[in-house]
């Protein structure tokens, strides 16, 4: 009876194992989307502030007219601001 419950509950481990590894075992090495176009930089009007950085975390710092207007980076599709809104002068 003991082997038995050892016998079954290895085979168990064992099918437990072998799910995740086809469920998750595969590596994950794909590449992060492409920016959208205006991380390819908009050209900045007259009255934009002064660039604060050329890059800024290996990004380059855009001019994106979104929001009144700013400077920042697109990181993996996402827009981070590094000015406010010179505009309204909010955030």
């Amino acid at each position: 009876m003991t082997l038995t419950k050892t016998a079954l509950s290895t085979a168990i481990a064992g099918a437990a194992a072998a799910g995740m590894l086809l469920v998750g075992g595969a590596p994950v090495s794909a590449q992060p989307a492409p920016p959208p176009l205006p991380a390819l930089g908009e050209q900045p009007p007259a009255w934009a502030p002064p660039k604060p950085a050329e890059v800024w975390i290996g990004q380059p710092v855009v001019w994106n007219s979104a929001w009144g207007g700013r400077w920042g980076v697109w990181i993996n599709g996402g827009w981070i601001s590094l000015t406010s809104n010179p505009v309204t002068g909010g955030g």
